[in-house]
């Protein structure tokens, strides 16, 4: 009886434990700061160059599938790297202003 009492309030204690992020109230601290114009651009930037070249893994394995003809492959991947290169060369330029 004993050890059933014990090894409850050890179960409480951890779930106690586990559960108090969850629970206790959000303070300032927990708030992220907002985004400066400025990194919003680099973000939206970053987000295209990172769309465009999961594009391009995709058109490959497509391709290597032979889900996608060649003619079709060469159009996608043509746009789809210049994208990629626009929004590189948008981030370069940035961080050389930098």
């Amino acid at each position: 009886m004993l050890a059933a009492i014990l090894l409850a309030l050890i179960a409480l204690a951890v779930v106690t434990f586990i559960a108090w992020p969850l629970v206790r109230a959000q303070g300032e601290d927990d708030q992220l700061d907002p985004l400066s114009d400025d990194q919003r651009r680099r973000l939206a930037l970053r987000e295209e160059r990172d769309l465009a070249l999961q594009a391009l893994n995709e058109l490959d394995v497509d391709r290597a599938t032979n889900h996608i003809g060649d003619q079709d492959y060469a159009e996608l991947v043509a746009e789809y790297r210049a994208q990629a290169a626009k929004a590189i060369a948008a981030l370069d330029a940035e961080d050389d202003a930098a």
